[in-house]
């Protein structure tokens, strides 16, 4: 069974902010975005209401797919916190390399992250892969398109 990705661990809690700032620090090679992650580790932020928003974000990409105000919530974080950089020629993702530096350490550049990942998950996978599940309500992707519960226990309990 694959991992979950980032924004769905972040979602359900099994992850917090301080693990979402050292999952960035253990794949940046960006010597300022890590001076910017590191000097974050000694005040992390409360993310609680941004962990609400953000199910209510995938909640709503869930029932309705994606559509302009989910693109406008994601670009609120992204835009001023982060820059991609693409190793590639961006025609196909076949050999092509992404990540990202921080633009600033007083923008939400962790919350930013977790947007981007959820952006790359659906880039990559597509949407319909996200699912909540009726009985826990844990959001998962490691189902596929047509599942309906997390797992076989909550599928019993159905």
């Amino acid at each position: 069974m694959r991992k979950e990705p980032l924004f769905i661990r972040f979602a359900n809690r099994q992850i917090n902010t301080d693990g979402v700032v050292k999952s960035f620090l253990d794949s940046s090679d960006h010597i300022k975005s890590i001076a910017i992650a590191e000097k974050t580790l000694e005040n992390l932020p409360d993310l609680s209401t941004f962990r609400k928003d953000f199910c209510g974000a995938l909640e709503d990409l869930i029932d309705n797919g994606i559509n302009r105000q989910l693109i406008s919530y994601l670009d609120c974080y992204m835009k001023p916190s982060l820059s991609e950089i693409l190793d590639g020629d961006g025609r196909n993702m076949t050999g092509e390399r992404r990540w990202i530096i921080l633009k600033d350490s007083e923008a939400p550049w962790i919350e930013a992250l977790l947007c981007y990942n959820l952006t790359l998950y659906i880039k990559s996978y597509g949407q319909k892969d996200i699912k909540k599940c009726p009985v826990c309500q844990k959001f998962f992707t490691n189902k596929g398109k047509y599942s309906k519960y997390c797992s076989d226990s909550c599928k019993g309990k159905k």
